[in-house]
C-alpha cells in the first residue's frame, strides 16, 4: 500500500474546513454522482487510473482530484489530466515515491510548486505522462512486481511531442484543507468536486467485486488513497462512491462503494482537498 502514516511528516495536518466557512447550508441530495453534475468534465471525473504495482496511490489520486476540481472551477475550459508522474517522482517531502507518500504533502506541493499536465502510460498526452507499465488486470498482475520510482525530470517535459512551455503548463492550488464530518465531505464534493481520501485496506478489500463494502475479515494490508466522487443509498445502506486506481478490471469497472457515515476503515478520517488557482481573465 502507498499511504504513509501522518507521524513524522511535516505536512501531516491540513486545516480543517467546516460548512460554516464560506459554504451555504444548501441541502445535498440523497444520491449524488459528480459525473452527472458536471458533464463537461465527465471524462476526467470518470477516469480510472492504473498505478501499476508502484505504491503511488497517494500521487495518482491527488493528481486526479486536482484535475477534476480544476476542470470544474474553469467550467470545463481546462479539462486535462495533471501529472501523477511529476508528483510521484519529484515531491521529495511527500515521502518515497513508489514506496509510499503523504496525501497532505501532495496538496502542499501543488500550492508551492505547481504541477504540469500528464496522462496515462504511453498515452502521448501532457507534459509528463505516467511512465510505469500498467497492470491492466488489477493489482498484483503486473510484469514488474516491485518497480523503482522513476527519476524526477526537472523543469522540462518528458513528452517530446508536447509543445507547451513547462512553466506555462504549471497549475496551482490556492488553499489546502481537510474535511472531518460526513456532512462536510458531502457538501464540499457537491459544491467543488471530488475529494481525496486515505483509508486502511484489509485483505478482503483486495478481492472486492461489487456491492457496498464493509470490513469482514483479513489483516491490514496498509494505507491506500482514492478519490470520492459521490454517494448514495442502497437498500437502506449509505455508501460513498469511489474511484480506485487498480484499473477497470477491478471492482465495479474500477469503482467501488464503501459504507458511509461510520468511518469505515477510517475513510472519513483523512479526507483532503484544495481550491484550484484560476487566473482572472483580463478585460
Amino acid at each position: 500500500m502507498g499511504v504513509l502514516p501522518r507521524n513524522g511528516n511535516a505536512y501531516r495536518f491540513a486545516p480543517i474546513k467546516t460548512n460554516a466557512e464560506g459554504d451555504s447550508n444548501e441541502a445535498v441530495p440523497e444520491n449524488f454522482d459528480a459525473r452527472e453534475r458536471w458533464p463537461e468534465c465527465s471524462s476526467l471525473l470518470g477516469s480510472i487510473k492504473d498505478q501499476s504495482n508502484c505504491g503511488s496511490c497517494w500521487a495518482v489520486s491527488a493528481a486526479s482530484v486536482f484535475s477534476d476540481r480544476l476542470c470544474i472551477a474553469t467550467g470545463g475550459a481546462v479539462a486535462r489530466n495533471l501529472s501523477a508522474e511529476q508528483l510521484n517522482t519529484c515531491c521529495y517531502r511527500c515521502g518515497h515515491g513508489c514506496d509510499g507518500g503523504s496525501p497532505e504533502a501532495a496538496w502542499y506541493f501543488f500550492r508551492r510548486h505547481g504541477i504540469v499536465t500528464g496522462g496515462e502510460y504511453q498515452s502521448g498526452e501532457g507534459c509528463q505522462p505516467y511512465s510505469i507499465y500498467p497492470c491492466g488486470k488489477g493489482r498484483n498482475t503486473c510484469i514488474d512486481n516491485d518497480p523503482d520510482t522513476p527519476e524526477c525530470t526537472i523543469k522540462t517535459c518528458t513528452n517530446s511531442n508536447y509543445k507547451k512551455d513547462y512553466r506555462a503548463d504549471l497549475h496551482y492550488v490556492d488553499t489546502v484543507y481537510s474535511l472531518k464530518s460526513e456532512e462536510d465531505i458531502m457538501t464540499d464534493i457537491y459544491k467543488y468536486g471530488p475529494v481525496q481520501a486515505a483509508f486502511y485496506v484489509y485483505t478482503d478489500f483486495m478481492y472486492y467485486k461489487t456491492g457496498v463494502y464493509s470490513y469482514t475479515r483479513g489483516q491490514i494490508e496498509g494505507g491506500h488513497a482514492i478519490k470520492i466522487l459521490g454517494w448514495g443509498v442502497e437498500n437502506g445502506t449509505k455508501y460513498w462512491l469511489c474511484a480506485n486506481s487498480w484499473s477497470r478490471s477491478w471492482g465495479e469497472n474500477g469503482l467501488f462503494r464503501i459504507l458511509r457515515g461510520n468511518d469505515e476503515c477510517h475513510i472519513e478520517d483523512r479526507v483532503i482537498a484544495g481550491m484550484p488557482h484560476v487566473p482572472k481573465r483580463s478585460n
